[in-house]
């Protein structure tokens, strides 16, 4: 029998975290952040077991899968526009208004990046690992005061990727985001000439924002299973790597939005969308790349 020999990586900590607003791009970067509770939200298998009297003669049994994580932010600082993003509310000129009592609240959906530190032997810091959870939906943020204590709030959210995506992404990155640029991201500031749809050929129309956000506009309903990050992307033109983003659907089934989470400055990107099936069944749309220059 073969052996694998494994890594032991030591992951310490909780550096940064990150939340990106999959609607708009809004990055909200803080280095404040207590500690993070991810807990995997299971679709629960079910056991059957044949037995009759003190015998067992068979047992049926099916998994249990992930379908999400359901993640507590405890971060040391308050923040009016992050408040507003997760509990629904309005952020203000003078603090924040929650979301009006008994009305449903339509959230944006946003991606949850936590940085952790991998330690070397003389506890200085090798790199860090990228922990990120797509599409996120906050619950209503929990307020506890306590005299003598400064107020901490604590963010409950729940993941839940789309067909085709993971529950999680871990990936190893040398630098952190940086705090003081807000989190912002690079401009394209050339962007080039938005186009109309197709009808007849099923192209879609491409725009690209100078905020670095793809928009393709189709005339007809495509097929939602087929919107998914394989088929709507954006890759560095130099050597083909992808850049990681949250593609989204609006309601009409025909606008689809990839945003990204992380771009360089100084790069020629290209935004592809591939053929896919149209909602009615009457045929396939037409592959399209564009190209963009960010600053």
């Amino acid at each position: 029998m073969s052996e694998t020999e494994t890594s032991s990586l030591p992951i310490a900590n909780i550096a940064l975290a990150e939340i990106i607003n999959e609607t708009t791009g809004e990055a909200f970067i803080f280095d404040t952040a207590e500690k993070a509770d991810a807990k995997p939200d299971l679709s629960k298998g079910k056991e059957d077991i044949l037995r009759v009297k003190n015998r067992i003669i068979a047992m049926n049994r099916t998994d249990d899968i992930c379908i999400g994580y359901n993640t507590k932010l405890t971060d040391n600082t308050f923040s009016p526009e992050l408040m507003a993003l997760i509990d629904g509310g309005v952020a203000t000129e003078n603090g924040y208004e929650g979301p009006e009592v008994g009305k449903v609240v339509n959230k944006a959906p946003y991606t949850l990046n936590l940085y952790s530190e991998e330690k070397d032997y003389d506890s200085s810091t090798l790199r860090y690992a990228k922990f990120s959870f797509k599409h996120n939906k906050g619950t209503p943020v929990e307020f506890q005061f306590e005299d003598g204590k400064f107020y901490v709030p604590e963010f409950e959210s729940t993941s839940r990727p789309k067909k085709g995506e993971k529950p999680v992404y871990i990936t190893f990155v040398d630098e952190l985001p940086s705090v003081d640029d807000g989190g912002t991201t690079p401009t394209v500031p050339n962007p080039p000439e938005p186009t109309n749809p197709d009808e007849s050929t099923g192209t879609p129309g491409v725009t690209i924002g100078s905020d670095c956000r793809v928009t393709w506009t189709f005339a007809d309903a495509v097929n939602d299973a087929d919107v998914i990050a394989a088929n709507f992307k954006v890759t560095k033109k130099s050597d083909g790597s992808v850049v990681p983003g949250d593609v989204t659907m609006d309601t009409t089934k025909k606008i689809i939005t990839f945003v990204p989470t992380s771009i360089s400055a100084g790069v020629t990107y290209q935004a592809t969308a591939a053929s896919i099936r149209k909602a009615d069944g009457s045929g396939n749309t037409t592959s399209v790349t564009v190209e963009f220059t960010t600053a």
